[in-house]
């Protein structure tokens, strides 16, 4: 992870105050993976479970490191200015940052779909204001106070998409960002291995809630379950697709529309949870003064990330890439949206391993594989270890469904498989690399 310091001399004078009188040398941007210095960056060596970056002091240096941080006294020509812990540091530098940025902070979180309502709140809102953002999946416990590094003092709003592996890392992450709004998306079974069930997973999200100021504003998704009977204790704006809100949407799913009172937002060149993503958006826009011929344009000129859905055209049949993650709940909507589709062709499903659910990982791909027998998929090509489960569970079903446990041979069997007008929705965790079955495709 690295940042450019966009306000150098904001950035020198918070230095100044932690440390009265340091000569802060020349400098350009702050990482702590030395394999992504550049010249004149600070080097912030952490330390973690498995990992130590003062092991990689030498290599920061020869990529050009002008200064680093560190825990204990280093043989190194490189100017080094000791600190208690690297990781603290960082928290108490991205505090005191903070403190100087005075415009207000959006945080969301969620367990899907919160890179995509963070990028499309970004795209309604820099129609008319300036705007910072949490970049990329810089959304942990470092990611996300790293990223304020990067914020200028002259923006109107920041973005902070707020993300968490494990109990807790909500509340650690608003404590040091301190936002003034929030927006849960969603409660779903994402990283289920290390919080055990979803009322745990509320419980962690609710902490972004919790953290903003009595004179804040929570975003309430009525249509969650957890979110919706959560304790706010600031001002409250609720919006929902079934029931009466603040902000109500109707949509119209033969259609895929989206009506806003007497508006009507075309969503067909998204998938379906695009619905409520693009209505909470319309709720924060629209409390900040946005009209909603405004945000109509804006959300229909938006481009979904890679990996979270878009549709690519790939010779004569259609490819959903929907690769970026995946759990339970997000592999369900996906199919759900594939059945809905019509095309000329056959409905064919890609899965990879379902990763992070812990103990419920056997049952929750033997769920996906009754789910997709269920929805009476065409095709299934299964890869990863856990996937089997999702095969053994379609045993007897009709259709094709088989398990591979090497990409390649599955890419091959596919693209022998596939026919004109057929549609190809590809899903699975990050770390199974799904992309690479697009890839594949291609000629």
């Amino acid at each position: 992870m690295r940042v450019n310091i966009s306000n150098k001399q904001l950035f020198s004078d918070v230095i100044q105050r932690m440390f009265p009188g340091f000569d802060l040398p020349e400098i350009n941007g702050l990482t702590i993976d030395s394999r992504n210095v550049e010249q004149g960056d600070i080097f912030l060596p952490l330390k973690g479970n498995n990992f130590d970056g003062h092991q990689f002091i030498s290599q920061a240096e020869a990529a050009g490191a002008s200064l680093a941080f560190v825990e204990n006294p280093i043989g190194t020509s490189l100017s080094t200015k000791q600190v208690q812990s690297t990781k603290s540091f960082l928290y108490d530098l991205v505090r005191e940052y903070r403190s100087q940025l005075a415009y207000p902070f959006i945080g969301i979180t969620g367990s899907n779909g919160k890179t995509t309502t963070k990028d499309l709140l970004c795209h309604v809102l820099s129609d008319q204001m300036n705007v910072m953002r949490t970049e990329g999946n810089f959304n942990s416990t470092t990611g996300a106070p790293l990223s304020l590094l990067a914020f200028d003092t002259d923006s109107d709003i920041a973005v902070i998409e707020i993300g968490a592996n494990h109990p807790g890392e909500i509340e650690m992450i608003c404590n040091i960002v301190q936002p003034n709004m929030g927006l849960i998306t969603n409660i779903g079974e994402a990283h289920l291995a290390h919080f055990g069930s979803k009322n745990e997973i509320a419980k962690t999200k609710s902490a972004l809630f919790a953290s903003l100021p009595s004179c804040g504003t929570a975003f309430i998704n009525l249509d969650d379950p957890f979110i919706s009977k959560m304790n706010i204790s600031c001002h409250r704006i609720e919006y929902s697709l079934n029931t009466t809100a603040d902000y109500q949407g109707v949509w119209m799913d033969k259609t895929k529309q989206l009506q806003l009172h007497d508006t009507v937002v075309d969503l067909s060149a998204y998938p379906t949870s695009m619905s409520i993503n693009s209505l909470a958006v319309y709720a924060v826009a629209s409390e900040l003064g946005y009209s909603i011929s405004s945000i109509s344009s804006r959300l229909q000129s938006f481009q979904l990330p890679e990996g979270r859905g878009e549709v690519i055209q790939v010779q004569n049949y259609t490819v959903i890439n929907d690769s970026y993650n995946a759990n339970l709940d997000s592999a369900r909507l996906g199919i759900n949206n594939l059945m809905k589709i019509a095309c000329s062709g056959r409905k064919i499903t890609i899965i990879g391993d379902m990763l992070e659910l812990g103990d419920k990982e056997e049952e929750h791909h033997h769920r996906l594989g009754r789910y997709l027998v269920d929805k009476k998929v065409d095709a299934v090509f299964a890869y990863g270890t856990l996937s089997q489960h999702v095969i053994h569970a379609m045993n007897g079903s009709k259709g094709f469904y088989q398990f591979y446990s090497d990409k390649n041979v599955l890419i091959t069997d596919l693209k022998e498989y596939l026919q004109d007008g057929d549609v190809v929705y590809i899903k699975g965790s990050r770390g199974m690399k799904m992309e690479d079955v697009i890839e594949g495709l291609k000629p």
